[in-house]
């Protein structure tokens, strides 16, 4: 006999939200061996039968030992309505919950290995053009030498095709433990001592269906399985809108049924599933040629407000799963299980695929800091047992290779002569060091104003030229920022000009220096190899940063 213990009775007919895991239920005698089966009634043939199931979609999110689970099914044909469905899930029936969401939840992701591809071929140019003399060349050649930012792999989908859902009854050895009415459907969590339970329980429903023509439902009988029935109880096209059913159940690794889908035979249904998080699917033997997993990232997610909880409020930079499987349905020996544990080949794309400019930076830092001590090391011989110096050189970098340059001419690079110690102290003391240091500085903080107004110049001459012929049509204030961009250049070179120049009772002092052979400028010993060792590292420098990007890619 059936007995109907409801321990939770609910009509709801509202906006749903939660997860589902489906699978259906099959009429013909047959072996069975898969993901799902739908049961369709033929008014033509007066009996229910296998329906055409067309695709599959699930979507997983994995808490604390608790699965979340929303369930799509794609159906041949218009009357949906018609449809039962039937699938396992693996846990007691009181510790699950079902609902019946008319929102499929959205994903729009990027795979991660293309997203930090193009992510690694776009740190090219700004690396290259912290060289200064690159900029030109980068424009001009861009578009030809780096274009893999147009071959990144796109998730673009927002939720599978509706569903059609299963009965609700009560049957000989068959309990049910819940009853849902929401959406046009009805659900209910039923569990079965005996396979010959679930074919009456079919027949309460209507279903004429034999003993034993499903098989595949031995296969859970006796084991800690329970079953979710689902079925449309509503008038109309339930399939045209976006509905799923949802299960939330305790479990130790993430679970999706297959092996009910098997009645389809050599049929294909394409399954997709969408899990929350990197995760390491047991893809067994039978299908691994037929499934593929990639890892996507969904960089700004918009959720319906009734899959917050499917989502537990989490909106930037979603990491996710996608596993496709298309295989024939008879390949469907088992269920499909997986492993909460993060493929450690997923880290470092992600990182790069999540963090575009923080990938840049440290590829600057390590390029310039190899750079230099590759380049140092043969140039200055007393550095060669100082690589720690040449790599802080190598980092003033980072402010383009005029900081380089200027860190260059003050870096010593030879030993000094102690003797050159009191002249060197006077003239520190009459204010030469800091001024000349101040000069400097404002020589090369002059360059970048004068090189954007020579870039501006042309644009300037041409709108000078139109207002002679169009009165009115130049614009002053584009004309008054062009001129600060020359007043500025202008008056730091008169600046430094005037606070470095040497007075004439001093001039001795630096004629000892040049004697001496030391700069009048760095206060340093002259170094001939400081004239080659910007250039070097500059070429080190374009060649490094382009294989250390090159080799990140074969990585991710």
């Amino acid at each position: 006999m059936y007995t109907e213990v409801m321990k939770k009775s609910v009509s709801i007919f509202a906006t749903p939200s939660l997860l589902v895991v489906l699978i259906a239920i099959v009429l013909i005698p047959r072996p069975v061996l898969a993901d799902g089966m739908v049961l369709q009634f033929d008014p033509y043939a007066d009996r229910w039968d296998y329906s055409g199931e067309q695709s599959q979609q699930a979507f997983i999110n994995y808490e604390n030992g608790l699965q979340k689970m929303i369930v799509s099914i794609g159906l041949e044909g218009e009357n949906s309505k018609d449809a039962v469905w039937l699938f396992p899930v693996p846990s007691d029936p009181s510790k699950i919950t079902i609902d019946v969401v008319k929102n499929l939840p959205p994903f729009i992701g990027e795979e991660i290995s293309m997203k930090a591809l193009s992510n690694l071929d776009e740190s090219i140019p700004p690396l290259q053009m912290t060289q200064i003399y690159t900029i030109p060349l980068i424009n001009i050649f861009s578009q030809a030498t780096w274009g893999i930012a147009d071959t990144v792999g796109f998730d673009n989908t927002l939720g599978g095709p509706p569903q059609a859902m299963i009965g609700a009854g009560i049957e000989p050895d068959v309990t049910v433990y819940e009853h849902l009415e929401k959406e046009g459907i009805t659900s209910e969590i039923i569990t079965a001592r005996t396979a010959n339970g679930l074919y009456d329980y079919f027949t309460s429903k209507g279903l004429k269906i034999e003993s034993g023509s499903i098989p595949v439902l031995a296969h859970y009988i006796g084991k800690e399985y329970s079953f979710i029935a689902s079925w449309v109880t509503a008038r109309g096209n339930i399939a045209s809108s976006q509905v799923g059913v949802s299960v939330t159940f305790p479990t130790k690794d993430m679970y999706f049924p297959l092996l009910p889908t098997s009645v389809y035979g050599n049929k294909v249904v394409p399954a997709t599933i969408r899990i929350i998080g990197h995760v390491s699917p047991n893809i067994f033997k039978d299908i691994a040629n037929y499934a593929g997993v990639e890892y996507y990232v969904n960089s700004n997610a918009a959720f319906p407000n009734d899959l917050k909880n499917f989502y537990s409020g989490q909106t930037d930079n979603i990491i996710y799963t996608k596993i496709e499987i298309n295989a024939p349905s008879r390949f469907f020996t088992d269920d499909l299980w997986i492993n909460n544990q993060r493929p450690l080949k997923t880290y470092f794309a992600t990182f790069i695929a999540i963090n575009p400019l923080l990938s840049i930076i440290i590829a600057l830092l390590l390029s310039s800091i190899l750079a230099a001590m590759a380049v140092g090391m043969i140039l200055f011989k007393e550095l060669r047992t100082n690589p720690v110096k040449l790599g802080l050189l190598g980092l003033s970098n980072v402010f383009t290779l005029i900081g380089l340059f200027i860190t260059t001419i003050f870096i010593r690079t030879k030993n000094r002569n102690e003797s050159m110690a009191a002249l060197l102290l006077e003239i520190r003391r009459r204010g030469y060091v800091w001024k000349r240091r101040v000069a400097i500085g404002l020589f090369f903080g002059a360059m970048p104003f004068l090189m954007c107004g020579l870039l501006v110049l042309p644009i300037l001459i041409s709108q000078i030229a139109n207002s002679s012929k169009y009165i009115g049509s130049l614009d002053f204030a584009f004309v008054m920022v062009t001129l600060i961009l020359y007043v500025l250049p202008v008056v730091a070179f008169i600046i430094g000009f005037v606070i470095s120049r040497i007075h004439a009772e001093d001039k001795d002092l630096f004629a000892q220096l040049k004697l001496f052979g030391y700069s009048s400028w760095s206060f340093q010993p002259k170094d001939r190899m400081k004239y080659v060792f910007v250039p070097a590292f500059s070429i080190a420098f374009l060649i490094i940063s382009w294989m250390l990007v090159t080799l990140a890619g074969y990585l991710v």
